[in-house]
């Protein structure tokens, strides 16, 4: 059957050296069965021996082929792989030959006895077992990796080759250890050895020949390989110190059973303290990135860690140290700075962020020559081979530091800081993937911080600009009240003794003193929301009241248009102060000849008031600053007064908008909510 399969793979398939591989191995699996075979049939000592010899040829040329098979199998990037796994493929290769040269001999395999018909294993078997086992438990591995990592129409094509392949690795698995435990070779594993021989071949022809493999693409993670090898690594440690501790048992010493148990103990707390190692991780992640890959870095991965990393953070200093972090989890080196400008013009730069940094100032002035020398820089700069240009001041840090690689962190070709690194943990140095992708990292990291900064200073700037807008308009009419106080001060040095001028005096002083009071409410409103006293009250009758505080005094020509609506729940001194404000605003933009319409009116069973003239009207960019703090359109006045109007009414939960067009007047409406009479309001 296997030498069918064999056969049938090399005529059916385009003959790659993944079905050299297969045809081989297969080969091979067809003189160990017969050799098994025939065993059973031996009838002396000598003949059993023989025939084990034979199948043992078979099982030394197997493995070979089984490894091949199972790196490239199903693999689009098969012949990268083969290549990376030359060195094991000629190691097996040398151990083939030994192991060959060694079948005649009793070395491996001889009868216990001269005329018994037990067949044990010799002083080179044990090796021959465990290196067996050890080649079965990577060709396993590679098959798991295979099927983990196909989706699902891959894995459909796939596991029948893959499972029928990875029982007859389990068997052997199982050979090798009864082989080690008992030292014996039992003929009764030939009639096993047939059945998964039988079993794996059915499997591997259905999978081949009715399900043949399209151009699947299967690519393994380097977590995967990761992963596996440092199982592989922990499995190969604890069969090592099996072996050990039982030569240590089978020695005779005295208190040889204490000594292999300490022994084992030792061992594994020491894996324990090796896995626990970041250096070893970093180092075994390298290890893999090196040999199993054709590039270092797996760039997708690695850009999405970048972009996570830097785009947290809304100050820079949050961003250097989650960079730092970054830096450690790739690169792994010991020592880590991200310095930054704190002063450009100045020449102040400040370290921001570091980790096993040794105790230095972390400020550096000068005169602006780090920054010209960082501009000039292209690459990442290697501070132990420097060309005599790196100014002394960032030398002698970069020193005491133990800095090895410097990448600047430029902005649109401008100098805003850099990231000085130490030495890698295992004492490596930078390679040029290293480098390239240090530049990336320090390209996106450098443009975040700008972003920062920059948005800061916005932030900043308008905080001033708002604080600079209050403090005029604030102090423009601070400056009048004082004006008045200090003209009453002057007349009073002349006129004081009379009574007209004292009462007079008094008239002028509590008049500023109200409007001081009310400017100082007006600024204190600012900082608070609006917490209306809800009563319910007629619109109509609220705008009637309003009017008659002008008496008559609007100096426009006002024309009020009143239809019933209904009821609201509001706040009467709130919902005045707007009206009085929208009339005034109205009553500034038409002057002594315009008109102001006041209409009320119900839209969709609300009430609504419009506050209408035929002023001078306003530009699109004016209304669209229209409710900000201290955008005024008058000579006069804080700016404040639509503002108020209205956060008023959103306190009521109503609305106010504006329509207005150059040369044609301005319209404003508010709309409020009805009061429903079973104490809910209605839209």
């Amino acid at each position: 059957m296997c030498v069918a399969l064999g056969l049938l793979v090399m005529a059916r398939a385009h003959r790659s050296t993944v079905h050299w591989a297969l045809a081989t191995a297969l080969a091979a699996l067809a003189v160990t069965q017969f050799g098994n075979g025939m065993s059973l049939l031996a009838e002396s000592g000598q003949a059993l021996l023989y025939w084990r010899r034979v199948a043992l040829v078979g099982e030394i040329l197997m493995p070979l082929g089984w490894l091949a098979f199972s790196v490239a199998f199903a693999r689009s990037n098969a012949t990268e792989l083969l290549d990376e796994w030359k060195p094991a493929f000629g190691a097996a290769g040398l151990l083939t030959l030994l192991f060959l040269g060694l079948v005649g001999s009793d070395r491996l395999f001889g009868l216990a006895l001269p005329d018994s018909m037990t067949v044990r294993l010799g002083p080179s078997g044990h090796i021959y077992a465990a290196m067996y086992l050890m080649v079965q438990a990577v060709i396993l591995a590679n098959l798991e990796q295979t099927l983990r990592h196909a989706d699902d129409q891959a894995r459909w094509y796939i596991k029948f080759p893959v499972v029928g392949l990875g029982l007859l690795s389990m068997y052997f698995l199982y050979q090798m250890s009864d082989l080690l435990l008992f030292s014996v070779w039992h003929p009764e594993l030939a009639w096993l050895s047939g059945i998964v021989t039988g079993a794996a071949c059915l499997l591997i022809g259905y999978g081949l020949f009715y399900r043949p493999i399209p151009d699947v693409q299967i690519y393994i993670s380097r977590k995967v390989i990761t992963g596996s090898l440092s199982f592989l690594l922990v499995g190969g440690v604890l069969v090592g110190t099996g072996l050990i501790a039982s030569f240590i048992r089978a020695s005779g010493l005295s208190g040889s059973m204490v000594l292999s148990a300490l022994f084992v103990l030792l061992a594994v707390t020491g894996l324990v303290f090796v896995l626990l190692s970041a250096h070893v991780r970093h180092g075994m992640s390298r290890f893999v990135e090196r040999h199993f890959f054709p590039h270092k870095y797996d760039y997708r991965t690695r850009w999405l860690e970048v972009t996570e990393a830097v785009g947290w953070g809304q100050t820079p200093e949050q961003i250097a140290w989650r960079s730092v972090d970054l830096f450690k989890s790739i690169f792994g080196s010991k020592t880590l700075a991200i310095w930054m400008a704190t002063d450009l013009e100045e020449g102040h730069w400040g370290r921001v962020a570091a980790h096993h940094v040794v105790e230095t100032p972390g400020q550096l002035n000068d005169l602006g020559e780090i920054k010209a020398w960082l501009e000039r820089q292209q690459e990442p700069f290697e501070v132990g081979q420097h060309d005599g240009t790196l100014p002394p001041l960032l030398g002698r840090e970069l020193q005491m530091t133990s800095t090895v690689l410097l990448i600047p962190l430029k902005a649109s070709s401008h100098a805003i800081g850099w990231v000085a690194l130490g030495s890698h943990a295992e004492g490596s140095g930078y390679s040029c993937q290293d480098r390239d992708l240090l530049r990336c990292i320090a390209a996106q990291l450098a443009d975040r911080l700008q972003h920062v900064m920059l948005a800061e200073r916005l932030i900043m700037a308008r905080e001033m600009e708002a604080f600079y807008q209050y403090s005029t308009f604030f102090l423009h009419d601070l400056k009048n009240f004082i004006a008045t106080l200090s003209l009453v001060v002057q007349n009073a040095e002349r006129h004081g003794e009379k009574q007209d001028f004292q009462r007079a005096a008094m008239v002028t002083v509590g008049s500023t003193v109200r409007k001081m009071t009310a400017l100082m409410a007006t600024v204190a409103a600012l900082s608070r929301d609006p917490k209306p006293k809800l009563h319910v009250l007629d619109v109509n009758t609220l705008v009637d009241e309003v009017l008659k505080g002008f008496n008559g005094a609007v100096g426009a020509t006002l024309i009020r248009q009143a239809q019933p609506v209904p009821l609201v729940e509001a706040d009467p001194d709130q919902l005045q102060q707007v009206v009085l404000n929208l009339i005034l605003n109205a009553q500034d933009a038409v002057g002594p000849d315009g008109r102001i319409i006041l209409r009320t009116e119900t839209v969709s069973q609300a009430p609504q008031l419009v506050v209408e003239d035929n002023g001078c009207g306003m530009d699109h960019a004016t209304i669209a600053g229209l409710f900000r703090p201290f955008r005024s359109t008058k000579g006069k006045g804080l700016g404040i007064g639509l503002y108020q109007c209205h956060k008023i009414l959103q306190a009521h939960g109503g609305t106010l908008k504006v329509e207005s067009e150059q040369g044609k007047g301005t319209k404003f409406v508010i709309r409020l909510r009805a009061h429903d009479a079973r104490g809910r309001q209605a839209i």
